[in-house]
Parts: structure tokens; C-alpha cells; sequence
């Protein structure tokens, strides 16, 4: 429950922030990931499967940050080094619960982002080159595997 409750408190000063200001302050994804390296960590100490969760949660924040800052390195305009260091956290907590919700949790993100962006595109309240803020969406798509 501790680390849902940081989950949720990160997760809300994150969206209100990029969807007003498109950043991601280091403080507020420092917070998440430790926090949740903290809390989950703990974690596996009362679970059966407390290493494997271990590893799966590191596992999990290494490489959703790792597949962030190839598409950040590939496209400098697009992503941010804030999706970046927010990717690591997100994948602390997806990862915790397994690899198939860690796949799910990245591809809920880049669905809701591919979402909102055609539906603003669509209501012309954006077009093909404007910069919309991913944190939001790569939350949303982590918060569902977390709630589901």
C-alpha cells in the first residue's frame, strides 16, 4: 500500500506539472523511483517469490529507461530527458509485478499518447509538429496495470 500511495501522490504532481509546464521536475521522478525502490524493495522481503520480484522490479526500471533514452537519442526533439528518468521509475513498479506487466504497462503509455494525439490532430487543436507531453500518458498506462 506504501508504494501505491507514493505511486499516486508522484503520479499526480507529475501530470498536473507536464500538462502545465511540459516538464518533469527531477525531484518529483527522483521521488518515484526511489520511493518506489524503497517501498517495493521492502516488499520482497515479505512475498514467497521475494527475489524474483527484486530482479523484475530492477529489471523492469532498467529497461523501460533504456528503451526511453534510445527513442530520446534518436529523435532529441520528441522525447524528453524527463520521459527518461520517469520511464525508470514507471518500470520499478511494473516490473515489480512481472515482465508481461511491465510490456503492458509501455505499450497502455504509448497507446494513450498515440490517442490524445489524434484526437487533438483531429479536433485541429494540434498538428503533426506540436509537443504534447508524454508523462501523462506513460502514468495512465502504468496506473491501469497497477489498478488491473
Amino acid at each position: 500500500m506504501a508504494g501505491l500511495l507514493v505511486f499516486a501522490v508522484c503520479a499526480v504532481t507529475l501530470t498536473v506539472t507536464d500538462l502545465r509546464e511540459h516538464r518533469l521536475p527531477n525531484q518529483w521522478t527522483g521521488g518515484l523511483a526511489a520511493g518506489g525502490a524503497l517501498t517495493l524493495g521492502l516488499g520482497c522481503l515479505v512475498v514467497d517469490a521475494g527475489w524474483s520480484r527484486f530482479w523484475s522490479m530492477l529489471g523492469g526500471g532498467v529497461a523501460y529507461l533504456a528503451l526511453l533514452l534510445v527513442l530520446h537519442l534518436l529523435s532529441r526533439t520528441g522525447m524528453g530527458m524527463g520521459d527518461v528518468k520517469l520511464a525508470g521509475g514507471l518500470g520499478l513498479y511494473a516490473g515489480w509485478l512481472g515482465w508481461d506487466h511491465l510490456l503492458a504497462a509501455v505499450l497502455l503509455g504509448f497507446m494513450a499518447g498515440g490517442v490524445v494525439a489524434l484526437a487533438l490532430v483531429i479536433s485541429r487543436r494540434a498538428t503533426g509538429s506540436t509537443h504534447l507531453p508524454f508523462g501523462p500518458a506513460m502514468l495512465a498506462g502504468t496506473a491501469l496495470v497497477l489498478l488491473f
